[in-house]
C-alpha cells in the first residue's frame, strides 16, 4: 500500500522490505496529518491519499489509526461484531449446521418449559447462532506480557476478521523500548502487515526502519 499527503513531498510505500516511519517535529503539521487520517477513517473527505496497485482506497475501510496505547483494548466493537459474524457463518454451514439447529431447538424448548407456568403468551423470536454467541460474552483475551505482542495480535485479528489494512501508529515509541520495538518491526515484516509509524520526535534508528523526517521548520530530510 502507498500513503501520500500533499503537505509532504514523499510517497510512503509499504512494499520496500522495511517499516516506514514519519517523524513530524512541527506541531501544526503533526496535528493536521493525524487529524486528516482520523477524519477520513470516520468517512469524511480529506487531503491524504491511500492506494494499492494504482487504485485509490477509502480510509474508512482500508486504514486503522492507533493513537491510544494505555489502555489498549483488543475488544473494539466493530472487530468483535465481525468475529461474531464469522463464528455464526461457521455455526450455520457445513458440518456444524445440523448440530447448531439441534442446539437452537433444544434451547427454545427449554425456554418454553421454564416459562410454562406464566399466564401470558411468550415467544423467543431472536434465538439464533449469533444471539447465542453474543450472549456468551464473546471477547478477545487482553492479557499480554508486552504492549507490542498485543498490537501484533490486533493486526492479526483485523486482517483475519476484517481485511488487510494500513495501520498508522502515533508515538508508539514513547511507550516501548528500542529492543522491543525492533522485534515488533521484524514481526510486522514477517507477517506482511502494512504499517506507518508516525512520531513527533526522533528515537534511535532501527535496522528495519525507513525513516523520513520533517523538522520544526518544515524542512524534509530523508
Amino acid at each position: 500500500m502507498k500513503f501520500v499527503c500533499p503537505d509532504i513531498n514523499h510517497v510512503f510505500d509499504t512494499e520496500i522490505g522495511k517499516v516506514n516511519s514519519l517523524i513530524i517535529e512541527n506541531q501544526k503539521l503533526f496535528f493536521e496529518v493525524i487529524t486528516d487520517i482520523s477524519s477520513q477513517i470516520e468517512g469524511f473527505d480529506g487531503k491524504s491519499v491511500l492506494s494499492e496497485e494504482n487504485k485509490i482506497l477509502t480510509f474508512s475501510k482500508n486504514a486503522d489509526l492507533l493513537t491510544q496505547f494505555i489502555p489498549f483494548d483488543l475488544n473494539r466493537k466493530t472487530l468483535v461484531n465481525k468475529a461474531v459474524s464469522a463464528l455464526e457463518q461457521v455455526a450455520v454451514s457445513g458440518e456444524y449446521f445440523q448440530k447448531t439447529a439441534e442446539i437452537l431447538s433444544q434451547l427454545e424448548a427449554y425456554l418454553f418449559e421454564i416459562s410454562a407456568n406464566f399466564s401470558c403468551d411468550i415467544s423467543f423470536s431472536k434465538i439464533s447462532a449469533a444471539s447465542i454467541i453474543k450472549a456468551s460474552g464473546f471477547e478477545f483475551k487482553n492479557d499480554y506480557d508486552t504492549l507490542c505482542e498485543k498490537i501484533i495480535d490486533y493486526f492479526e485479528l483485523v486482517t483475519e476478521f476484517d481485511r488487510k489494512k494500513l495501520f498508522f501508529t502515533v508515538n508508539l515509541r514513547s511507550y516501548v523500548n528500542d529492543k522491543e520495538i525492533e522485534l515488533f518491526i521484524e514481526t510486522v515484516l514477517q507477517h506482511g502487515y502494512n504499517l506507518l509509524m508516525i512520531e513527533s520526535g526522533e528515537h534511535p534508528l532501527l535496522t528495519s526502519e525507513q525513516r523520513y523526517i520533517i523538522d520544526s521548520a518544515l524542512c524534509e530530510i530523508c
